[in-house]
């Protein structure tokens, strides 16, 4: 975990920390240091919002969060 975290991180040009996981799918929840929260999983790196309300709100709703491209 730590070095996919470090790899967004790195790739974000900012501080990524783990926030949680849920275990069923395997996908970890981190926050930045702006306090903007992701979602890492096998089938990408996805933007869940820029606060963890949002994000949160957009989760329980089934928002569909934008995935985190190269480029």
């Amino acid at each position: 975990m730590a070095r996919t975290l470090a790899d967004l991180g790195r790739a974000l040009d900012t501080d990524v920390s783990p926030l949680g996981a849920e275990p069923d799918t395997q996908t970890i929840l981190a926050i930045d240091t702006e306090g903007r929260i992701y979602a890492l999983d096998h089938t990408g790196d996805w933007y869940l919002g820029p606060t963890i309300d949002q994000a949160l709100t957009g989760l329980i709703s089934g928002t569909e969060p934008v995935r985190l491209t190269a480029g």
